[in-house]
């Protein structure tokens, strides 16, 4: 069987594990760090400090790859955790300008303080296709979709603010740059004024990668314990797993 690490900074992840235990059979041992969600207000050294933690408890799982389902991580640590632990990373911001590239138009990138202050998506999108990328700091929205604040008026008032400069430029493609949006990507549709391309990476991610072990092995490990994530991660996940709270790194 092949053993699949997947992580997150909390529960966005699981939205890339599902697609990804739906089109591919194997071995997968997701950890999502929800005791110390967001990221992606952190600095680059405690992100890159959570990010080893999580990697160093996937190892024990003998894994053949990782995927980095956190675009925070992706964007501030990828290099390094491939220089330690002689892996690969696929990283789920890497498919998700891979997923951009199918779109004409130009693009608002919706993500975290820090995916944003990298300026990964502007940097690279624009070096690859005549286009004009735009930021936006979504820097609410983890934390409400970790609470279970999946709709209504508060999450509405955070989405108008995040998508201004979407709807006033009328923006062909939205890229959702944190794997905690698809859970809310139905909301966001609703915030926009006019039809746009909502990019999901995740479904991209699961499209281009292949395995057929004949099973399934879901194993998703959460470092504190709550009714918000266990209610979310049943919503979310479509296929059998294992979950299982290990309070903390």
């Amino acid at each position: 069987m092949t053993n699949i690490g997947i992580f997150d900074s909390g529960l966005g992840g699981i939205a890339v594990l599902n697609e990804l235990a739906k089109k591919n059979k194997a071995n997968y041992f997701y950890l999502g760090d929800n005791l110390r969600v967001p990221y992606g207000n952190r600095s680059k050294a405690e992100i890159t400090s959570f990010a080893t933690d999580i990697v160093n408890f996937l190892e024990g799982y003998d894994i053949d790859y990782y995927i980095i389902a956190c675009n925070t991580i992706s964007v501030t640590c990828k290099d390094y955790l491939r220089e330690k632990f002689k892996k690969k990373f696929i990283t789920i911001a890497d498919m998700a300008i891979e997923a951009a590239m199918e779109y004409d138009g130009d693009y608002l990138a919706l993500g975290t303080k820090a995916t944003m202050e990298s300026h990964f998506y502007k940097t690279t999108l624009e070096a690859k296709k005549p286009c004009k990328v735009y930021e936006s700091k979504a820097i609410d929205l983890v934390n409400l979709i970790e609470g279970g604040v999946l709709e209504g008026a508060t999450l509405n008032g955070a989405l108008d603010e995040y998508l201004s400069i979407a709807n006033e430029k009328k923006l062909a493609n939205i890229i959702l740059a944190c794997t905690h949006y698809p859970i809310i990507k139905g909301e966001i549709s609703k915030r926009l004024d006019y039809k746009a391309n909502i990019i999901d990476p995740a479904v991209f991610l699961a499209d281009n990668i292949k395995t057929d072990d004949g099973a399934n092995g879901v194993n998703i490990f959460m470092t504190k314990e709550s009714q918000e994530t266990s209610a979310l991660i049943k919503k979310i996940m479509e296929v059998d797993y294992k979950l299982t709270f290990i309070g903390g790194l």
